[in-house]
């Protein structure tokens, strides 16, 4: 009954917070799919009796050469439509299998599971019976107010310590024979690789602590100077140009406040005036877009694909050509591509990665000093060299950039 399970629900509630000691305030609701990634001491899970496949069958139906179909009467189902039909059922059943791995091992210390049963009796499949049902032999009943409640406990260890000394004593030693495969080196595996993080690994803003840099303050100031034009490089293409520097200034004014006015006032400047220079004009052209994660996988030939996540500044795709590129904020503008070697590495890397879901269109990179503001956009022989020697430090094979 209703009241039954309330009322069980609070002397558990009770048992918890003396056993596990934990505050009203910490306890949190949630469904099942907002707790992904996340873990609790304790996890009530208050409502596992409904039907495993959902309130009602699904009805828009794919059918096997990927056209979808909405589905009628069960009864008037053709063939391919059975076939479908069947198949997304059994894909609802699975993922409802899914969310249940998932709302179990959210649980660090204990797991309470609910539910109630209704007129029709508990659906076939469902949570708890999936779950009570598999660990029925270990399960110890006992009485909650006039409520059946079962504890799910280790079994026991049946082995009896002095029964087992004497028949090891009476019995003769027989020599271990230890299998050939033991002696022997195990094969070489080639273990699974973090993925190269190339912005990570070349970001600028780790330059800027490098021995010989000024303050601390001074640091900070960099910093800050950096994240506040990528963040006007990332805004202001989206605003009106003749409304750009008044909002340059708003913003300045309220985020840049470890700077100067004057400072704030160079800023806004510097921005608007890489947005007014024609030479960056197809960077930021309409449908190119800012802040852009790259992840992917380089293939190589007789080895694993190596693994590249990161983030491009702006992105720019046209008819014929895919343009990328970084912002470096900073003070000091490279003359030329010595002085650029990691970022050459860092685009590389994200060419390597996009050139494959553009067929047809050249890959295009380049970088941009704020400062200057000056492009300089990297040639792709230099970009394929750069990839090679970072993949050859990894311990990988080198890769031909597509």
């Amino acid at each position: 009954s209703l009241q039954g399970f309330l009322a069980w629900l609070r002397d558990a509630r009770a048992e918890v917070k003396r056993d596990m000691e934990i505050a009203r305030d910490e306890v949190r609701v949630m469904t099942v799919h907002g707790a992904k990634g996340l873990e609790a001491p304790i996890v009530i899970l208050a409502d596992t009796t409904t039907p495993p496949a959902g309130p009602r069958p699904p009805r828009l139906l794919r059918l096997d050469g990927g056209a979808l179909v909405w589905a009628g009467r069960k009864d008037d189902d053709p063939g391919s439509v059975a076939t479908a039909r069947a198949a997304a059922l059994t894909e609802a059943e699975n993922e409802y299998r899914r969310l249940l791995y998932v709302a179990m091992t959210r649980a660090a210390e204990r797991l309470i599971i609910c539910g109630a049963d209704g007129l029709r009796g508990r659906p076939k499949g469902c949570w708890y019976g999936l779950v009570h049902d598999a660990l029925a032999p270990l399960l110890v009943e006992q009485d909650r107010g006039g409520e059946k409640v079962w504890h799910y406990q280790k079994t026991p260890d049946t082995t009896e310590p002095e029964a087992a000394i004497a028949d090891t004593a009476s019995s003769p030693a027989i020599p271990a024979v230890l299998p050939a495969w033991l002696r022997q080196p195990s094969a070489q595996t080639n273990l699974r690789r973090a993925p190269l993080s190339p912005s990570a690994a070349f970001d600028e803003e780790s330059r800027v602590d490098r021995p010989g840099a000024a303050s601390a303050a001074d640091r900070q100031s960099a910093l800050a100077r950096g994240r506040l034009v990528h963040r006007l490089l990332q805004s202001l293409p989206d605003i009106p140009r003749e409304r750009r520097r008044a909002e340059a200034e708003r913003y300045l004014a309220k985020a840049g406040t470890i700077l100067h006015a004057q400072e704030q006032a160079r800023l806004a400047s510097q921005t608007l005036k890489i947005l007014d220079d024609e030479k960056f004009a197809a960077l930021f052209a309409g449908g190119s877009r800012p802040e852009v994660p790259i992840v992917g996988r380089i293939l190589r030939a007789g080895g694993d694909p190596i693994l590249v996540s990161g983030q491009v500044d702006r992105l720019a795709v046209s008819a014929d050509a895919v343009l990328i590129a970084d912002y470096k904020t900073d003070r000091r503008v490279p003359d030329g591509l010595g002085e650029v070697e990691p970022y050459v590495a860092q685009l590389g890397l994200y060419r390597a990665v996009l050139s494959p879901l553009y067929p047809g269109r050249k890959v295009r990179a380049a970088l941009i000093f704020t400062e200057g503001p000056h492009l300089i956009e990297l040639p792709d022989v230099v970009m394929e060299t750069a990839v090679a020697k970072v993949l050859m430090d990894d311990g990988h094979s080198p890769v031909k950039v597509p």
